[in-house]
């Protein structure tokens, strides 16, 4: 059986000084008596004196130099420690004080940043223009707003992305980790640990992977529309008609071909989002008669599902159609697919806090909890190697958030499994409903 080593006992500061301070009153105690007793005269016991006291100051300064060395050996050894640590972190690192300046920097960051050891800038003011710190839009940004102010605040901020400019004109996409060092509970943070790393290359590597997929897109489409056209050509070319089995052949290519140019057509605007191409028509609309027009083209998608628009009053909003359009086909689509038991999808229409508010609800599967924080993300898919998978690139639900965003909404969604979906996404009012609705108000 083996035995875990006992941990040393740590030592103890005052243990040192009790021992001196024994010793040095048993000195001064019992000296004097001694030397009373052995020393005849005066004048040679005030010589003893002298020696005694001289003595005494050596032996306390060896005991003192002793002391110390041993203390001063031992902050260096963990400074030693704490430097090489520091060194060999393959991010960089900087610490800086609660005044804005920068009291320290790895190795790692000045190769990230092309500085030598003396050219790093002691203000963090001065650090953001040397550099020309940006935002990935291009904008400047100010000491209050960089990740380490807002640490010495007493947030941590995680990966936050910003444009950095080497000495030599390069630049560089860059990820910034701060977090406040708290020495004691309630007080205010007096340092700063900021963690950077080098994105570069990987946004290099989605840029291309981005303009890959708009390509491929661009290309496919050519294709699948030859593929439909002649399918088409041959339905009414067919001699006299056709077989029953024939139209229903024609019908699944016509079908089909419909599905694969959706999806082409989603991957391509999943590439124009991310390469920032995606432009927005906007126009005055009535939402709730888009919303009309999409549910009764999507009504004879399913005959198992019926559905069902409630809307009070006219909801104008000042929006791309189109995109609107894309987004509700996308929503229905998706209540349809994950209902296969058919029923009612109902669909609102309102002005919830001065907003334009749809929400679809289907009574269908719902979506598992410990897969609902990454719904929208791009080519994820929530019930991918479940049985109700039900297919798909996992793009659409992206695209959704991605186009209402960018008109200024959101999106959300409420989900049980095994008891159905509500999505919800909120458009602004144009400008003239928002003034028929305060005025309302009053």
């Amino acid at each position: 059986m083996t035995t875990e080593p006992k941990a040393r006992r740590a030592s103890t500061p005052w243990r040192p000084v009790a021992i001196y301070a024994v010793v040095a009153g048993l000195w001064i105690m019992f000296s004097d008596v001694l030397l009373a007793g052995v020393v005849e005269g005066l004048g040679a016991f005030v010589q003893v004196q002298i020696i005694k006291g001289w003595l005494f100051v050596a032996a306390t300064s060896a005991l003192l130099y002793a002391l110390i060395r041993k203390d001063t050996a031992a902050l260096r050894q963990s400074e030693a420690r704490h430097r090489t640590s520091l060194e060999s972190m393959a991010d960089a690192l900087i610490l800086i004080d609660s005044q804005g300046r920068i009291v320290e920097a790895n190795r790692a960051s000045l190769t990230l940043f092309g500085l030598a050891a003396g050219e790093v800038p002691t203000e963090i003011q001065r650090f953001i223009e040397v550099l020309d710190i940006r935002r990935p839009d291009g904008s400047r940004v100010t000491w209050n707003e960089m990740p380490s102010r807002r640490a010495l605040n007493g947030e941590t901020v995680r990966e936050d992305e910003f444009l950095v400019q080497r000495l030599n004109g390069e630049t560089l996409h860059v990820s910034v980790t701060a977090s406040p060092v708290i020495t004691e509970a309630g007080m205010v943070p007096e340092l700063a640990v900021v963690v950077l790393r080098d994105l570069t290359e990987l946004k290099r590597l989605e840029r291309m992977r981005d303009e890959f997929l708009s390509t491929a897109a661009h290309e496919l489409r050519t294709p699948i529309t030859t593929i439909k056209g002649y399918a088409q050509l041959l339905d009414r070319w067919t001699p006299g008609g056709h077989e029953p089995r024939e139209g229903k052949a024609f019908r699944i290519l016509n079908r089909q071909s419909d599905r694969l140019t959706q999806l082409v057509q989603e991957l391509l605007d999943v590439s124009r989002l991310q390469l920032g191409r995606l432009a927005l028509r906007r126009q005055r609309f009535e939402l709730g008669e888009l919303v009309a027009d999409v549910l009764e083209r999507m009504q004879g998608v399913s005959s198992l599902h019926r559905l069902v628009l409630h809307q009070e009053g006219r909801v104008f909003v000042d929006a791309d159609r189109d995109r609107i359009d894309q987004v509700l086909v996308n929503l229905f689509d998706n209540a349809i697919k994950y209902s296969p038991k058919g029923g009612d999808i109902e669909v609102w229409v309102s002005i919830e806090a001065g907003t334009g508010v749809v929400s679809i609800r289907d009574p269908g599967m719902g979506i598992p909890k410990e897969r609902q924080g990454q719904l929208f993300e791009r080519f994820y898919r929530a019930h991918a190697g479940l049985e109700s998978d039900r297919g798909g690139m996992g793009i659409g639900l992206h695209l959704c958030e991605q186009i209402v965003q960018r008109h200024g909404g959101r999106i959300w969604f409420e989900s049980e499994a095994g008891k159905g979906s509500t999505f919800s996404f909120s458009l602004a009012l144009a400008e003239a409903a928002q003034e028929q609705e305060q005025v309302a108000r009053v």
